[in-house]
Formats: C-alpha cells, sequence, structure tokens
C-alpha cells in the first residue's frame, strides 16, 4: 500500500454547519422563551437532533471511506454496516484528470476523473485530498503512456 486516505474534510462542513446554526437556533430559543410547554420543547428538540444526526452519519461516512493506491490498482472502500469496494488495475486507467474549483483549490481538495479502457463511463472520486499530488502518483505507478502525457503531467 502506498496510499491510504480519508475524504477531505470539506465533506463534513455542510452537515457540521447545519448542526451549528439548528443547535445555536435552540439555544436561543430556549433562553428567549423560558416558559414554554412541552411539546414545543419537544418540537425543538427533534428539530435540533434531525441536523446533529446527519453530521453523526456523515462523520461515520468519513471514517469509514478509503482511498487506497497500491502498487498494481486504485481501491476505493466505503460502508458502515456493510464493507464495499471498487478497485481498477492500473492497466484498465486510460485518462486521469484532477477537477478543482478556486474555492476547493485553496483549502487542498478537488475531483479525480478516471477514465477506463473498454468502458464507456467515467468514475468520478471526490472529495479527495490533495488531488494534483495523488494523480502524480498514480501516474508515476502507470508508467510512461502518450495518452496520459496530454493531461498535464510533468515527469
Amino acid at each position: 500500500m502506498l496510499v491510504d486516505l480519508r475524504p477531505h474534510w470539506t465533506f463534513l462542513t455542510g452537515p457540521l454547519a447545519v448542526a451549528l446554526v439548528a443547535v445555536a437556533a435552540g439555544v436561543t430559543l430556549d433562553v428567549a422563551f423560558p416558559h414554554t410547554s412541552v411539546a414545543l420543547h419537544w418540537v425543538e428538540g427533534v428539530v435540533v437532533a434531525v441536523p446533529c444526526l446527519w453530521l453523526a452519519g456523515r462523520v461515520l461516512r468519513w471514517r469509514t471511506t478509503h482511498l487506497v493506491v497500491t502498487d498494481h490498482r486504485l481501491v476505493e472502500i466505503w460502508g458502515m454496516a456493510r464493507r464495499n469496494f471498487w478497485e481498477v488495475p492500473y492497466d484498465r486507467i486510460e485518462a486521469i484528470a484532477v477537477l478543482q474549483s478556486l474555492p476547493r483549490r485553496l483549502v487542498g481538495t478537488g475531483r479525480i476523473q478516471l477514465t477506463l479502457r473498454d468502458e464507456s463511463r467515467v468514475h468520478w472520486i471526490e472529495d479527495v485530498r490533495k488531488p494534483a499530488v495523488l494523480r502524480r502518483v498514480i501516474v508515476r505507478r502507470l508508467g510512461p503512456d502518450p495518452g496520459l502525457a496530454a493531461f498535464g503531467d510533468r515527469r
């Protein structure tokens, strides 16, 4: 195994932001209106709990998702209750590209696009840490190939 990566921490930002806003709103309502009915407190608790559960689920997904680069293949592993995986030997990779928006480039994350030989589809790997560096590692494992050099690999 050469590299074993989890998704970038930005994978957690959406649920974290929503959970923080929900908790802040719940605390604000409790302080502003201290003498409300029990039923309203239950509704408020559910409204706060849903984003927190979403965040907990996303953290579990983040902890159980891996991208593994070995000597001979690329493997994606995911799943909480049941482990799933997708793997591709390097000789099946026809082209590899990195896509990053400016904000994602600033925090060091992006997407990798794999075009596979003998398949009509493209495989995307999302929320990759330092995708340009990972692309260089994979391209070096692939060896010399004129099709990959067209994507900007400078060896």
